[in-house]
């Protein structure tokens, strides 16, 4: 059985460097630009379409947009 220790418990140094991190890294994305983030969104889609593909027929919202942005 897994314990969970509350949250006032002092958290790692090497665990506290990785959120600080991946804060900095969610604020950077923040700022991208619309354009940048849809590009990124298509890609994200575009790799996963094989996967879904596998595993089932896909339902007419996952169909891929032939868009470029």
């Amino acid at each position: 059985m897994e314990i969970f220790r509350p949250m006032t418990d002092p958290v790692p140094p090497g665990v506290a460097s990785l959120l600080a991190r991946k804060r900095e890294w969610h604020r950077l994305q923040a700022r991208q630009p619309l354009q940048e983030k849809f590009r990124i969104l298509l890609e994200l889609q575009r790799q996963e379409l094989p996967l879904l593909v596998r595993q089932r027929p896909l339902r007419p919202w996952e169909r891929p947009w032939d868009i470029t942005p």
